[in-house]
């Protein structure tokens, strides 16, 4: 399975108010792997987040260029803090040590590519976008993903 993967920098408009008919793939514009049910993210694994969010953690500045980041996967325990936190749905993303990498405000919904598979969707992080943050896993939603491509099928 894959997932057609649009990063458009006008994040204030919702994706499909931006895409009329189906895309061309580009250079630019490519297609990602969805992982198997259930596949797993091991903790230190490296993955890439990109976008288009805040670089700021103090203030608010939108970049010019589309930004990415390698980040670490780590053991789920790291985000107990986050009391909305559930390890089979969620991914504990960010080292902690490494402040100035993470993913933050207007990054939400972007991809964490892992091994070239989108394996994370950017959720929510502390405030001041200091990781870890938190990215919804994708592999616990394939089921979910295969039923509603196929209805939109039909």
């Amino acid at each position: 399975m894959q997932l057609l993967l649009l990063l458009p920098m006008a994040f204030f408009l919702p994706p499909w108010a931006l895409l009329k008919g189906k895309a061309k793939l580009t250079k630019a514009v490519q297609l990602v792997p969805l992982p198997e049910a259930g596949e797993e993210v091991m903790p230190r694994d490296i993955c890439n987040v990109a976008g288009w969010g805040n670089t700021r953690a103090r203030g608010f500045s939108l970049p010019s260029t589309l930004q990415e980041v390698n980040l670490k996967v780590l053991k789920a325990d790291r985000c107990t803090r986050y009391p909305q936190f559930v390890p089979t749905s969620m991914l504990c993303v960010g080292d902690p040590r490494e402040v100035e990498k993470s993913s933050f405000q207007g990054d939400s919904g972007g991809p964490l590519v892992c091994d070239g598979t989108a394996q994370g969707i950017v959720s929510f992080g502390k405030d001041d976008g200091s990781p870890p943050r938190v990215f919804t896993r994708v592999s616990a939603y394939i089921p979910w993903i295969k039923k509603t491509m196929r209805k939109l099928q039909d």
